[in-house]
């Protein structure tokens, strides 16, 4: 009967399965035909028609879009971001996520080359957005990339270089060096901008040896650009003339028009300063044609004013005022407010050489008026971009702080649906064990009645209730060690209220003391500050600022010391140049040494690096120095010293105080008794300072030691891993 009823069952599955399979193979096969159809589509005109068609799928309509736009790209930008749109609106209607995030990032890069830095800014953002919840670091990374492109063409280099170094750590996560050509190439273009050339030319070529390696052809030609640019600003005219040809060779045979003329504009200004006029008017009117053809306006504009400075400077005033006069005429239907002044001032100075003082003064009023306004513009720009910056943070904040409540959330919801199951479960068993039972209780009652016709059903009843005691015994020996486990966590527990009690303790009993000086202080200032003189101020103020440090450094160490023991301190081990630690704390104690009268000696070599955290070593300096003071006479010495020790770096930290007597040394890194003394001018310590002192060197793999004899002083020692140097 079983089997005839779940044989048909398994027939349906079967059927169902076979049906999925059929499907999935069919969808493959679908999937397959477009790829081979869209992938047949490579010129120009049959991309169009397929755009132009309704009855084509939607993917494959989208993709034409999108492959216009790559091929408009270079010859005509507009017309190629509205293919990428069309192509957007598509991928977004369908849920393309990643095809959506690249058109996101191809529609800002389009922007960007028309110098319309906002919109390119905007659509970057929400591409990094895109590929963020789609998982695809390197789409992140190279929109972290042109996103640094444009703070950087914006002056904010620092901004910049934050971007440039956080696409560096992703393509660095995805192993990626090819991607990583481009981010050094920004980061040479930074320090070019900031005149560091040696650093500059190092990353310059350190892309072109990436680009060399996986054969990148039309990034040898940005870095071949890049470099002869350096060599002319250092005046090294025959390299820079080398770099460019090679870069304009490259750019020649890819056909990127807009980067052709680039080059050459860079050449006809080399040649200027080479004072080669014929060959620069040359080369300039090429570019001329180029910019016209791919209506390139605001590269017109700065080819005629340059036109017009080599005019000048052969002397040929007629051709110079016309080139500028044009240019002048661009510049202001194209609004670029930098370069009608930069003409205004040109034409001022070629009427002065003319001899047209009259003309020569209007100009120059004009200039000075339009740099004027030109300052005014600029710093509201500034204004405007430091409060885009500002609103563009918040916004980033207020997503994460979203993402976050959203995790939240969906966290809350699985626990209510975990604890609703596991309520079902219990309700469930329950009503199955009480099924049992009730079942049970009727066998056991015809048990009763047939037991005396039954002997061997009481025999079998017997050997249950053995097994029966076994499992009770078993069960026993599990609430032993329930028990067990029960008493350790209660002296878990009572460890952990006499560590509170003595916290509490603490801050009861050292507070006190510096908080109740303070208010004296306060009270007395208040009282009589008219009657105290300024010896009695500069005293009063000396004492106030103790036993603000005193509280100030108690703080420090029991925040410190409760974050240890909950764990929440975190391990970031780096290079660290041991002199500058110490340094730092030797500037921090400073004003209690010369209060005290006691020398800071440091005989640490410069050279000495260790590796650890920078925090957890800053700490353990800080309570070392901090007790070598407290426990100085004054007119003594606290001396830091440090070598090298079975590949660690030993730092002794030693004073000439009064010293530790042998039983006062095993107190000192004992939590339950937390033994402290008073220094030799009254000062009072938690004892929490050597045991986060212990606690950070065990935390980098290293010892602390006690070296110490009683009115001699003593020596503190800790080791640290040795830093490669």
């Amino acid at each position: 009967m079983f089997y005839s009823s779940v044989l048909p069952m398994f027939r349906i599955l079967r059927m169902v399965l076979s049906l999925s399979f059929i499907i999935i193979g069919l969808l493959q096969l679908h999937g397959s035909v477009l790829y081979t159809n869209l992938g047949g589509i490579n010129q120009t005109d049959s991309l169009v028609e397929v755009v132009k068609e309704r009855f084509y799928d939607d993917s494959l309509i989208m993709d034409a879009h999108l492959r216009l736009g790559r091929i408009y790209r270079m010859t005509e930008p507009k017309r190629a971001i509205d293919h990428m749109k069309t192509g957007l609106d598509i991928a977004e209607k369908n849920q393309f996520g990643c095809i959506a995030g690249k058109a996101l990032a191809d529609i800002g890069a389009l922007y960007w080359r028309l110098s319309n830095f906002n919109l390119a800014f905007d659509f970057f953002i929400e591409a990094g957005h895109v590929f963020d919840q789609e998982g695809d670091l390197a789409g992140n990374a190279r929109i972290l990339t042109s996103i640094g492109v444009i703070f950087s063409q914006q002056g904010h280099y620092d901004r910049a270089l934050e971007y440039h170094l956080q696409a560096l750590e992703l393509f660095e996560d995805i192993d990626s060096l090819a991607l990583s050509a481009s981010v050094h190439n920004n980061i040479g273009m930074i320090y070019l901008e900031k005149g560091d050339y040696d650093q500059a030319e190092y990353y310059h070529r350190k892309s072109l040896e990436i680009k060399k390696t996986y054969d990148d052809f039309t990034g040898k030609g940005f870095s071949y650009n890049n470099l002869g640019t350096i060599r002319k600003q250092q005046g090294e005219f025959e390299e820079a003339l080398e770099y460019f040809n090679k870069s304009l060779t490259i750019r020649q045979e890819i056909g990127d028009n807009l980067q052709i003329a680039n080059t050459m504009s860079n050449l006809a200004n080399l040649y200027f300063l080479k004072q080669d006029y014929g060959q620069a008017v040359e080369l300039l009117k090429l570019c001329l044609a180029i910019y016209e053809e791919i209506d390139q306006r605001a590269g017109l504009a700065n080819v005629n004013h340059i036109l017009g400075k080599v005019y000048a400077a052969i002397g040929d005033y007629e051709n110079s005022q016309s080139y500028y006069e044009l240019s002048l005429s661009i510049s202001k239907q194209l609004n670029l407010a930098n370069l009608i002044r930069n003409n205004y001032k040109s034409l001022s100075e070629l009427f002065a050489l003319s001899r047209n003082y009259r003309r020569a003064y209007d100009n120059q009023l004009k200039y000075l008026a339009l740099r004027d306004s030109i300052y005014d513009a600029e710093s509201a720009r500034r204004v405007a971009e430091l409060r885009f910056l500002h609103e563009s943070k918040l916004k980033e904040n207020e997503l994460q702080l979203l993402r976050k409540s959203s995790q939240i959330t969906e966290l809350n919801y699985e626990k209510q649906r975990l604890f609703r199951n596991f309520l079902l479960l219990l309700i469930f068993l329950i009503l199955v064990t009480l099924v049992v039972i009730y079942f049970r209780f009727l066998e056991y009652k015809k048990t009763n009645a047939l037991l005396k016709k039954q002997k061997e059903e009481i025999a079998a009843s017997n050997k249950k209730l053995k097994e029966l005691n076994l499992s009770l015994f078993e069960h026993q020996e599990k609430v032993e060690n329930l028990n067990k486990k029960l008493k350790e966590s209660e002296r878990n527990l009572i460890n952990i209220n006499k560590t509170k009690d003595k916290f509490f303790s603490i801050i009861s009993h050292d507070l006190r003391n510096p908080l109740a000086g303070i208010i004296s202080f306060s009270r007395i200032l208040k009282r009589d500050f008219d009657m105290l003189s300024k010896e009695e101020l500069l005293e009063l103020a000396s004492d106030l600022d103790t036993s603000v440090f005193r509280i100030n450094n108690l703080l420090d160490n029991l925040l410190l010391w409760s974050r240890t023991q909950t764990g929440k301190i975190s391990f970031k081990p780096e290079k660290l140049l041991l002199k500058e630690v110490i340094t730092e704390n030797f500037e921090l104690f400073s004003p209690n040494a010369r209060q005290k009268q006691i020398e800071l000696v440091d005989k640490t070599e410069s050279h000495l690096m260790v590796y650890g955290d920078t925090n957890m070593t800053d700490t353990i300096l800080r309570n070392l120095i901090s007790n070598a003071l407290k426990y100085s006479h004054p007119g003594g010495k606290v001396i830091v010293s440090a070598k090298e020790k079975n590949g660690f770096i030993e730092v002794s930290v030693a004073d000439t105080g009064i010293g530790i007597s042998e039983q006062d040394q095993n107190k000192l890194f004992r939590s339950d008794i937390l033994h402290s003394t008073y220094g030799t001018k009254d000062e009072k310590g938690s004892g929490l300072g050597l045991l986060l002192c212990r606690e950070f060197v065990q935390r980098q793999g290293g010892n602390l030691s006690i070296k110490s004899e009683i009115n001699k002083g003593s020596v503190f020692s800790f080791t640290l891993p040795r830093g490669n140097s």
